[in-house]
């Protein structure tokens, strides 16, 4: 099962950093309902996170300093593997429902939110080894450069993408203790008949996080791999910073 939370806005204009906002919403209920879940996920920052999440914005056009939206709602979408933090989440949220955030009437935050209803969604049982995806929120794939101390944002498009990919989905697995093998992710276009691109259904962007830009891969794709691995990564998402918003895809 998935969860999917409905919130209204105050205005229908809102930050690019709106996933700070979603994260911030995250652990404020989860510190108010269980202060031991809060410092399990939280209180080690660097600890891998067993859920992954996507923000719905209606209609969506990016400005130079904000996003603007054609209606004052979004829905956010939880992908969860652990059913004990399933039910924690569920109900951290559930005691949030119709309780402005942020709580602080003299906040300057440009996205005021309310917690309207909360959904359930079933997730598909996935059969084949290799399925059609479409990423609910972008892909993140972070690379360390021990060189030069900085982080490296790949896309599709770089020559060691599946490879960087597998390491990462290798250390995925380790965490959550199922079994982990080589996947390949693959880009879609559409051809006409002479082979020639007419549209492409996998695309790259950079978006902005934590006052920076990082690069990104988005769109639908063939996602090709072990069958369980594919029903646990899944629930998990893909890539890096899941927790933060990334890596949530849909089996279509």
């Amino acid at each position: 099962m998935r969860i999917n939370l409905n919130f209204e806005l105050e205005n229908n204009i809102i930050n690019k950093e709106y996933r700070l906002t979603i994260m911030s919403f995250i652990k404020d209920a989860l510190k108010n309902y269980s202060q031991n879940t809060y410092n399990s996920l939280y209180k080690d920052n660097t600890k891998m996170k067993a859920f992954t999440f996507g923000v719905f914005l209606p209609d969506a056009k990016i400005n130079d300093d904000n996003i603007e939206l054609s209606s004052r709602y979004i829905n956010v979408t939880f992908s969860i593997f652990d059913n004990q933090l399933f039910i924690e989440l569920y109900n951290s949220f559930n005691s949030t429902i119709n309780k402005r955030y942020p709580k602080d009437e003299n906040t300057k935050s440009q996205m005021i939110m309310t917690l309207k209803k909360i959904t359930m969604q079933n997730e598909k049982p996935i059969k084949q080894n290799k399925i059609l995806i479409k990423f609910l929120s972008p892909l993140v794939l972070r690379s360390h450069n021990r060189e030069t101390n900085k982080d490296i944002y790949l896309t599709f498009k770089d020559n060691n993408f599946n490879d960087i990919l597998n390491q990462s989905i290798e250390r995925l697995a380790k965490e959550f203790d199922f079994e982990s093998s080589q996947i390949k992710l693959i880009p879609l276009n559409l051809t006409d008949g002479n082979g020639n691109i007419i549209h492409e259904e996998s695309k790259t962007t950079a978006v902005p996080f934590k006052e920076f830009l990082i690069n990104v891969s988005y769109g639908k794709f063939c996602l090709e791999g072990d069958i369980n691995l594919l029903n646990n990564l899944y629930k998990t998402g893909i890539g890096s910073r899941r927790s933060e918003g990334f890596g949530l895809f849909e089996v279509l």
